[in-house]
């Protein structure tokens, strides 16, 4: 499947809500882009998923990945998600840019995903608990 075809497969999430996505524009050019997966099954309305946080090489260093995670995040905390979750490729400068902005590493699954030469590489899960204060791992904590 192509870039062009697979962007216009996301039109029915899109217009359903199931899918939020930002862009990050130069001028008439996109830079930038992240998406909000939201889970639409009854026992996770409180959960989503980052997608795609993908800046252009020619507009990195601008801030622009900080900009559109923080845009995503603010609105699934207003749409009343709670827990986000994404994945990442193992040791890559996104996975920096997570962890620098909060997001709590779960656990890495070795040859999770391709490269787009196929080589298999590990991949980096992590979460992020909206509705915690700064600082706490928004774990729940058990009573004697």
């Amino acid at each position: 499947m192509g870039a062009a075809a697979w962007w216009s497969g996301l039109g029915p999430d899109l217009a359903s809500g199931a899918l939020v996505l930002w862009c990050a524009r130069d001028g008439e050019r996109i830079v930038g882009t992240v998406q909000l997966r939201c889970e639409t099954a009854a026992n996770g309305s409180h959960r989503g998923e980052i997608a795609k946080l993908i800046v252009h090489r020619d507009a990195r260093g601008r801030g622009l990945a900080r900009r559109l995670l923080g845009a995503a995040e603010e609105h699934a905390r207003a749409s009343g998600r709670r827990l986000l979750l994404l994945d990442t490729q193992t040791g890559s400068a996104a996975e920096r840019l997570y962890r620098s902005t909060g997001w709590t590493p779960l656990g890495t699954v070795p040859g999770y995903a391709a490269d787009p030469s196929g080589v298999l590489l590990p991949t980096t899960f992590f979460h992020k608990d909206l509705g915690a204060a700064p600082g706490s791992s928004g774990a729940a904590r058990l009573s004697p």
